[in-house]
């Protein structure tokens, strides 16, 4: 029997059979191409929930040991392993989860609204951190949580590897609302930083920090499913990561 032909589309129709074959052929790449790769994200997702359970047990028998002033040191010490074994699980998780194919943009959201929330988890002093934008700036098709989750990613790379002050600024540009995260840290040059925005990547003085290199991968993961666009500006003034986001898409 011979294949069946793929149905005509607006895009092929009176097209040669060889153009109408290789399109379908295409569609059904991709489309296995997605299906690999949600399939790859619930695996990751399983594996990292799973790492929790025997954390929590270890985190459990730690504190159930006998108080005395031999142990306070050890349990200390699990503690703080524990801790952070669980904040890179969370970090992994995160980075499955801007990653996953089926994330949907949900409405309007005021992003002015999620950087005062995003910028206050952090309960940082104006004087190491500080928010300037207008009253409100909206995106009329995006997922507050992702927008959330962006700020919040930015804000603590800078935290972590950058000085003080961090200034997160929100402004429009035409088409798109400008979401700036500066400090005034020595920075990255355009190459570099594009570099450490794929997973685990770190540079060099970030090895002393803790983290797995996930912070900007997620944040570029994010930018890519808003449809927007990710930089770094470097100059006398600091260093800078700048996205774009269009307001409507």
């Amino acid at each position: 029997n011979e294949p069946a032909q793929p149905p005509l589309t607006a895009l092929n129709r009176g097209a040669p059979p060889e153009l109408i074959e290789m399109d379908a052929a295409y569609t059904r790449l991709a489309q296995r191409l997605q299906g690999n790769e949600r399939e790859r994200a619930l695996l990751l997702a399983g594996v990292s929930h799973d790492l929790r359970s025997p954390l929590s047990r270890i985190r459990l028998a730690a504190e159930m040991l006998p108080e005395s002033a031999d142990n306070l040191d050890g349990v200390a010490s699990i503690t703080r392993n524990v801790d952070h074994a669980d904040q890179l699980i969370a970090s992994f998780l995160e980075f499955v989860r801007a990653s996953a194919p089926d994330q949907k943009a949900e409405g309007p959201v005021d992003i002015v609204a999620i950087a005062r929330q995003a910028v206050s988890r952090f309960e940082r002093g104006p004087q190491e951190l500080a928010l300037q934008a207008p009253a409100s700036l909206t995106l009329q098709r995006a997922s507050g949580l992702l927008v959330e989750r962006l700020i919040a990613n930015l804000v603590d790379n800078a935290l972590k590897h950058g000085a003080v002050p961090v200034v997160v600024s929100l402004s429009s540009d035409g088409d798109a609302a400008l979401i700036t995260v500066a400090d005034a840290g020595p920075g990255l040059p355009q190459v570099a930083g594009l570099k450490l925005t794929e997973a685990f990547a770190r540079g060099d003085a970030s090895r002393a920090v803790p983290g797995v290199g996930l912070g900007l991968a997620i944040a570029q993961q994010i930018v890519l499913r808003l449809g927007g666009a990710l930089s770094f500006e470097l100059d006398a003034r600091g260093h800078r990561v700048e996205v774009r986001l269009p307001f409507t898409r």
